[in-house]
């Protein structure tokens, strides 16, 4: 059919232009103002002629050809031209060859829909095809135009336009976005696959692989869908086990997927980490076992990998494999790596940050840990230095080994009872259950009827056994083992770890350490153990640098969210040291904000440093991060000033810190009774001595609060006791603390 036409057009261009199409005269004028790209006399086979097509400049060939072709039947009848679907084809052939004629498609428009936003804009315009399907074009639009619209009303409402139309197919609702024959490698065809626009392209292609039995081809099959237009892959891993999870109250979370070629156990963590889990203290190990147990999963480890690159690199250095576990901080690797190939503070934060936005990776902080002590046992700091383990007799009652034999856990129990232990620790212990032995053996064998069935020589022995058992029992059972003893050792002054944090001052770590490890060993702070410790260091611990030995006020003041991880905002406030806030000098931010005016106060070179360390963490940071967090700061060291005498805290209260030394707390004490009109000797008095205070004003109420906070911590035995940590009852109402003898005594 094609070579017929194309000889009878060739033929025909030489006739002369009889038999032309007529026209209405506006559309012979609108034409006429155009440039004719393409012009012809169409004959039908069997020699009919059919009409004049013209193609004129700004036209669309597919469309004047298309409507051209439509319109012979009416006129004709219809089977002169045969199918109109092949003779238009056969026409298009013809007519796109020609260089004036630009076609990038040859199958007709049958309705096009212009789609605007809310404000007018045009998003774009749903076009439908000839025997196109009207859902597949909608998601065509959707997908291609990334338009932030109601899908559902759309399809609706293309639903009710469009499907009336003729040669516009409207037999599903659901939107076919890919469909191809797949081939092997030698051209022969394998199977069509289809992919809708509800099914996950990885899961479908998985599974269309295994039905077809080339699984080796996924790899190129996914990346080819996925690389469609019209194909949105949230993921190239296929899902074999999909679980819906619920919380306590049967709300539903989200789907548990876990994907083929992962480990389960990092799918899990992955899942935690994207619903939030973790903050919710989940048991993730307890998932992790749960899920294992299922026959259709298969876990060789237990323990998560919360961030792996096959070829990871940072600043300019590609580095290789990247495996960071579910018990590590990113930063605390990263600051590692930049320690060792010696890179910059600048290509640490920039990969900590491009890490850290993947919402499967949480990160808790963004400060690594530059020094860690941790074994620190408070027994080896005492007054006198080093001292000598306690003897723990009858060690053997602490070893796991002897409570796993039978009856080892009672005895174990009964030995540690008190009385048990003042038995055996007394020095004639031994002695006295060999005597004690020797005179039951002599008694029994003094009875007649059993002296006449001893033999004599039992009489001899049995003595010597009991000897023997006796002392066996002493080394074995009885006298202290040196292991045992040092590990209980340990374990009685066992104290937290000290941790020191990127950034972060020795001795404001080391006064957190001091308070945390003083609710089970106090006093700590300010004690030989504390100066032990700051000296270490701050004089022979290379990675660390000390620019001070006076602890810092640490206040915790919120969180900020960056990139969906939550980070606290540690600010040190440097004004509970006398010579440290001197440094800290006014500054004026030229707004008129009246949050500025407010916090002009506290606004100073201290606080703004404080934002700018904290900002310069973040990359890139948010919008006028430093002036924010700086005016935050401030306003939250404002409202901690404003309320320090409503805190229990005698140093808050004072706006002093533990490691303050005595001969500050008079004065601090004194300074805040003076500001408030009152008078404390030895100071001069703030008045002639002849002004009354009837009222019981908040000022007074204040100064008689710094007084009697200095009379907590006046001497340095009030003051030991004022910092010893309480144990709170009926939910910190009450505070109960003990004194040297063991008394327990409640405070309000």
């Amino acid at each position: 059919m094609k070579c017929l036409l194309l000889l009878f057009l060739s033929f025909v261009i030489l006739l002369p232009f009889a038999g032309a199409t007529t026209t209405t005269s506006a559309k012979a004028n609108a034409n006429a103002s155009r440039n004719l790209l393409w012009a012809n006399n169409i004959q039908s086979e069997n020699g009919h002629n059919l009409g004049r097509l013209e193609i004129f400049e700004g036209q669309d060939a597919v469309q004047v050809a298309d409507a051209f072709v439509h319109n012979i039947p009416s006129h004709f009848g219809g089977d002169i031209i045969g199918d109109p679907i092949d003779f238009r084809s056969n026409l298009l052939d013809i007519v796109c060859e020609s260089s004036s004629i630009s076609c990038s498609t040859k199958v007709p428009l049958m309705y096009r829909k212009t789609v605007s936003d809310e404000h007018g804009n045009t998003l774009g315009a749903v076009e439908i095809y000839e025997n196109e399907e009207v859902i597949d074009a909608v998601v065509r639009f959707l997908r291609q135009s990334k338009a932030n619209v109601d899908e559902i009303a759309l399809k609706n409402y293309m639903f009710q336009q469009a499907c009336g139309l003729d040669r516009v197919l409207c037999t599903r609702n659901v939107a076919v976005v890919f469909d191809q024959m797949i081939q092997e490698n030698d051209g022969s065809p394998i199977d069509r696959l289809v992919i809708y626009e509800n099914e996950e392209p990885a899961d479908k292609v998985y599974q269309w692989c295994k039905d077809n039995n080339v699984e080796t081809y996924y790899d190129f099959i996914v990346e080819s869908a996925c690389n469609s237009d019209n194909v949105i892959c949230k993921r190239k891993q296929p899902v074999y086990l999909s679980i819906s999870i619920s919380d306590p109250d049967g709300a539903h979370i989200n789907m548990l997927e876990l994907k083929h070629g992962n480990e389960p156990a990092d799918d899990i963590f992955a899942f935690f980490a994207t619903n939030g889990l973790f903050k919710k203290k989940w048991d993730f190990h307890g998932m992790v076992k749960q899920i294992c147990t299922r026959p259709s999963v298969k876990c060789n480890r237990e323990k998560a990998v919360k961030y792996f690159d096959n070829n990871f690199s940072m600043g300019n250095e590609v580095l290789g494999k990247l495996v960071i576990w579910e018990d590590e901080e990113v930063v605390d690797v990263l600051y590692n790596i930049r320690k060792h190939y010696n890179m910059t503070v600048h290509d640490q934060r920039v990969s900590f940050n491009e890490i850290c936005k993947r919402p499967e990776v949480p990160c808790n902080r963004m400060k690594a840990i530059v020094y860690k002590k941790t074994e620190i046992t408070k027994l080896d700091y005492e007054k006198f230095g080093n001292e000598t383990c306690k003897r723990q007799f009858v060690g053997v009652k602490y070893l796991a080994s002897f409570n796993d034999l039978p009856f080892g856990d009672e005895i174990s129990k009964m030995l540690k009872d008190d009385t048990a232990v003042t038995v055996v620790e007394h020095p004639l212990f031994c002695v006295l259950l060999l005597f004690t032995l020797q005179i039951l053996f002599f008694l029994l064998v003094s009875i007649p009827l059993v002296d006449k069935k001893v033999h004599p020589a039992l009489k001899l022995v049995a003595p010597i056994f009991i000897l023997a058992f006796v002392s066996i029992l002493q080394a074995v059972l009885v006298e202290p083992n040196p292991s045992v003893d040092k590990a209980m050792h340990t374990f009685e002054g066992k104290l937290p770890d000290i941790i020191v944090l990127e950034g972060e001052e020795p001795v404001d770590a080391l006064l957190k350490w001091g308070k945390e490890a003083a609710k089970d060993h106090h006093p700590i702070v300010r004690e030989n153990i504390y100066w032990e410790l700051l000296d270490e260091l701050c004089t022979q611990t290379e990675s660390l640098r000390c620019t001070r030995d006076r602890a810092w006020e640490y206040l915790d003041l919120g969180i900020m969210t960056h990139m969906g991880n939550e980070y606290t905002i540690d600010f040190y406030n440097p004004h509970v040291d006398p010579i440290s806030r001197k440094e800290c000098l006014p500054i004026h931010m030229s707004d008129d904000d009246e949050q500025i005016t407010k916090e002009v106060e506290v606004l100073d070179t201290c606080v703004e440093k404080a934002a700018i360390d904290f900002c310069a963490y973040l990359v890139p940071p948010p919008n006028n991060c430093v002036r924010d967090l700086t005016l935050h700061i401030a306003s939250q060291l404002r409202m901690t000033n404003e309320r320090r005498f409503e805190t229990k805290c005698s140093y808050k209260r004072l706006g002093l810190e533990m490691d303050a030394p005595g001969k500050e707390l008079y004065k601090k004490a004194a300074l805040e009774v003076m500001k408030r009109g009152m008078n404390m000797s030895p100071y001069a008095r703030v008045d002639n001595g002849t002004v009354t205070h009837d009222v019981w004003s908040t000022e007074t109420t204040s100064a008689y609060t710094a007084i009697d906070t200095f009379a907590k911590i006046k001497d340095p035995e009030a003051r030991e006791w004022n910092d010893k940590p309480c144990t709170p009852y009926f939910g910190g109402a009450l505070c109960a603390k003990y004194d040297k003898d063991g008394n327990m005594k409640i405070e309000v």
